[in-house]
Parts: C-alpha cells; sequence; structure tokens
C-alpha cells in the first residue's frame, strides 16, 4: 500500500518521468475514450497495448483502458507477466511516449 501513494518513475531516453498519483486519475469507459479519442487526437490504444507487451517480452496482454491524470491522457495497460505478477504500463494518448510502471 505504501508503495502505491508514491509517485512512480521510470527513466525513458535519459530522463525521468513522473508518473501521477492514483488518485490524480480519472478512468473513462468505453464511450468516454471514444469520443476523447476523436476530439483530442489522441494515439490508437491497440497500438499502446502492442507497444507495452513488446517491451515486455513473453508478456500477456490482460487490459487496457484511457485515463485522464490531471490535464494529460494515459493509456493504462495491464500486462500479466511470465513469473505471474500483474504489471501496469503506462503510456501518453498523445504522443505514445511510456512514462511509467507499476506492478509486481
Amino acid at each position: 500500500m505504501f508503495r502505491l501513494l508514491h509517485v512512480l518513475a521510470l527513466v525513458h531516453a535519459g530522463a525521468v518521468h513522473p508518473v501521477p498519483a492514483a488518485d490524480a486519475r480519472v478512468c473513462l469507459d468505453a464511450g468516454q475514450t471514444r469520443e476523447a479519442i476523436a476530439e483530442h487526437k489522441l494515439g490508437n490504444p491497440v497500438a499502446a497495448e502492442r507497444q507495452a507487451a513488446a517491451a515486455h517480452a513473453g508478456s500477456e496482454f490482460l487490459r487496457s483502458r484511457l485515463c485522464r491524470w490531471n490535464e494529460d491522457y494515459m493509456y493504462e495497460i495491464s500486462l500479466l507477466l511470465r513469473d505471474g505478477h500483474v504489471e501496469q504500463v503506462f503510456i501518453r494518448a498523445v504522443d505514445g511516449r511510456v512514462v511509467g510502471k507499476d506492478g509486481q
């Protein structure tokens, strides 16, 4: 529980990108997701899912959802890792950049 309350970070391309705290996140349902993708010209969720799975060889895709964190849209992608742990990968919906991960 203690870990979930802290801001997560992942080093990507030499820079640290903070992931907003979970309480700042509002996730959208399917209809809201379609509207947000069209309105804000967000990236394809299937491409984000493939990108997350490719970064974790041998993982299985479980689910994805579009969440709004403050003023940014992120895809939260859940993967089942080979060791049985579930990991969430966070990808910016605007540009497809991996900004963080949580799990284990």
